[in-house]
């Protein structure tokens, strides 16, 4: 195994789990949970935050039923119900604005 320090200090998950159609746990890819990941990380981009944080898409984060969820990491925020207002405001925490 290789270690390297990551490229950037901060991360971002967007959950955009997808579940079966007729699953009785609603998921955050029905709730715009991918198209919350492609604007946060376009967000990233215009704000010229790329070296500083990333955006990644995940599985479930556990917490289906007030979702979309996202975490943040290196602190280790969960944010449940995250709605497109709430990105400027999870971008600028991230960037310690």
């Amino acid at each position: 195994m290789l270690k390297f320090p990551a490229p950037f200090a901060t991360a971002i998950f967007v959950c955009t789990n997808k579940r079966a159609d007729g699953h009785p746990k609603p998921c955050c890819a029905d709730r715009g949970g991918l198209e919350l990941r492609d604007e946060l990380k376009a967000m990233v981009r215009e704000r010229g935050l790329d070296g500083t944080i990333k955006v990644f898409q995940s599985g479930c984060l556990g917490a289906c039923e007030r979702g979309p969820t996202a975490v943040r990491y290196p602190d280790g925020q969960l944010m449940l119900g995250v709605a497109r207002a709430d990105l400027p405001g999870i971008l600028d925490e991230a960037a310690g604005s």
